[in-house]
Formats: structure tokens, C-alpha cells, sequence
């Protein structure tokens, strides 16, 4: 039984160190946000009373509805945050009407009666629920909702106009992959009838997927973020310009012996990489791409064009050693 109390007092103690160390994020940049954090927060405490079960029964049954409700606003603001990131504006308010009236119903049959939830049941470890007649509408709040939401994230990716959101649909993705997958294990065993309790599972999950979530709200600690991600832009312009740094400090002690580091090349090279990058993000405006390096935008497109005779030049390179490979084989 103590074992089991470790992980959610873990989860508490990170959620209480993101809090003090990002609290700006979570209370003024972004309310949805804010409000995902305190319902995993609210999750975890109810399910850390859910473990002792020297609790009366109405008190269990208080703590397991709490536990739901917890729940039914993390999903809500999962989509609601979805939204946002994606730029989804089709019947935008409609949807958001009938998502809040959805949410609104589920907590009050909930809390007032025993349609989602008839009682409590102990087990050796925790209590877990005793399904009422529409405990399926749970199921299918929670399943089919995250699969919105991650629906939604996809989309962005694609078709979000502002470069930083796709870059947050990308992390959403990324970091709620494992409570996802998770949470929908949990919910397809408890319907297929296994008697289990998914709490003590969701704990260190949902925190981890808290915590890269808060961390990328800043743009600065999203790009940072973005660099370890395989395949992303981010991370080869970040070894595109640890290159050149390195070059930079890797000399000899004898100058005779280095080779020579061609200074104004590699500052045009990365100057080149600067403004690729930048044009990049502003979806080939050049001219918000010349107003945020502070250059002409004739600057900007005489850059560009070099960039692009410099891919060239690349791509001929690497189709000319593919083809003397196969030659030579």
C-alpha cells in the first residue's frame, strides 16, 4: 500500500515544481493551459485518497466522483487547447457550446446521480468504481475525445497558418502520446470487464506530458525543445549551426598546421542559414523576414537565391556520388 502512494506524491511534487518554476505560462500566457494543470492536479490528489481505503464509503464514492470530474476537464481542455493550436475555426462557437453543455452533463449525472458511477468498490490496493447504466457515455467522452484533440493536432501540423503552432500541435503530439495510449488501454479493459484501477497508472504519465507542455509555451524553450526532435527543422538548423561553431573552436595550436577556417565563407554560410530559416517561418514573406533581421529586403532575396543554388549544388553532389556508387558496384 505505501509503495503505491510513492508515484502520485512524486507527481504532486513536480506538479508543485513546474508551478513555482513556470507559474507566469499557467497563469496569464494561457489560460487553457492553466486550467489542463489544475485538473491533473485535482486528478492526482483524488487519486492519491483513492489508494487509502480506511475511508467510509461516502466518503470513497465523493473521492472517486471527484476523481471523474477531474478527468471529464482534462479532456475538455486537452480539445479546448487542441482548438487553439490547431487554428480550427469551422462552427468554432457551436462546437465549443455543445463541447461545454457535453461537459456540464456529465458532471452533474456524475455528482447527482448513479448513472456514470453506482458505487464504490474496494480492492486490495485502491477503490474503483461500480459502473452505473451510462458509464458508457465516460468511455466514449474519454476516447472519443482524445481522438478529436489528436485529430485535431494532425491537422494543425499542416494547415495552422502560424509557424509556432505547428510547432506546439508537434509537442502536444509528442508529449501526450503515452497518457494517451494509456488512458485508452485503461478505458478498453475496464469495458472489456477487468476490475482495475486506471489511477494509480495516470499519475507520472500525465506529468511528464504537463511538464513538456509548459515548458513550450515560451518560444525560446519551444525551439530548444524542437532540437532534440528527430526530423524537424529545428534540429537541423541546430546541427547546421553547431557545425559552423565548431569549426570555429576546433583550431590547431600551431597555426601552421590548421587549415584554414575561411572566415568570411562561413559567416555567409551562416548568414544564409539565419535568414533560410527565418524566411522559413514566415512562409516566405520577405519582406517580415527583412524586418525582423533589420535588412533590406533585397538582403533577404539575394540570400535566398544563394541558399538555393547552394541545395542545389548539394543535391548534384549527392546524385552524383549515389550513381559512382552503383557504377562501382
Amino acid at each position: 500500500m505505501e509503495l503505491l502512494v510513492i508515484p502520485s506524491l512524486l507527481a504532486i511534487c513536480l506538479k508543485i515544481a513546474i508551478f513555482m518554476r513556470y507559474h507566469e505560462s499557467l497563469r496569464s500566457d494561457n489560460l487553457n493551459l492553466g486550467m489542463l494543470f489544475l485538473a491533473i492536479f485535482f486528478l492526482n490528489i483524488a487519486e492519491l485518497l483513492s489508494i487509502n481505503s480506511a475511508f467510509s464509503e461516502q466518503s470513497s464514492l465523493l473521492i472517486l466522483q471527484a476523481y471523474y470530474c477531474s478527468f471529464f476537464f482534462i479532456i475538455h481542455s486537452f480539445i479546448n487547447l487542441s482548438f487553439e493550436f490547431a487554428e480550427f475555426k469551422w462552427n468554432i462557437d457551436r462546437i465549443k457550446l455543445a463541447l461545454n453543455l457535453t461537459l456540464g452533463g456529465l458532471i452533474l449525472g456524475t455528482l447527482l446521480t448513479p448513472a456514470i458511477i453506482a458505487g464504490v468498490t474496494p480492492t486490495e490496493y485502491s477503490i474503483t468504481r461500480e459502473p452505473g447504466q451510462l458509464y458508457w457515455t465516460f468511455q466514449i467522452y474519454g476516447i472519443g475525445g482524445m481522438v478529436f484533440a489528436v485529430a485535431l493536432l494532425a491537422r494543425g501540423l499542416k494547415v495552422a497558418s502560424a509557424n509556432i503552432n505547428r510547432q506546439k500541435c508537434l509537442v502536444m503530439l509528442i508529449s501526450t502520446a503515452t497518457p494517451v495510449v494509456l488512458a485508452i488501454g485503461i478505458i478498453l479493459a475496464m469495458a472489456a470487464g477487468l476490475n482495475i484501477n486506471g489511477a494509480i497508472f495516470m499519475s507520472l504519465s500525465l506529468t511528464l506530458m504537463l511538464a513538456l507542455m509548459v515548458y513550450a509555451e515560451e518560444k525560446t524553450r519551444l525551439f530548444r525543445m524542437l532540437t532534440f526532435v528527430p526530423f524537424t527543422k529545428e534540429r537541423k538548423l541546430h546541427k547546421r549551426l553547431l557545425n559552423q561553431v565548431t569549426d570555429c573552436i576546433a583550431i590547431n595550436d600551431d597555426p601552421a598546421l590548421q587549415k584554414s577556417i575561411q572566415l568570411k565563407q562561413m559567416m555567409r554560410e551562416f548568414e544564409g542559414m539565419v535568414v533560410e530559416h527565418v524566411l522559413d517561418y514566415y512562409g516566405g514573406n520577405q519582406k517580415k523576414t527583412a524586418g525582423a533581421l533589420g535588412v533590406s529586403e533585397a538582403t533577404v532575396s539575394r540570400r535566398a537565391r544563394a541558399c538555393a543554388r547552394q541545395h542545389e549544388k548539394e543535391e548534384q553532389l549527392q546524385e552524383y556520388q549515389a550513381d559512382s556508387v552503383r557504377i562501382t558496384q
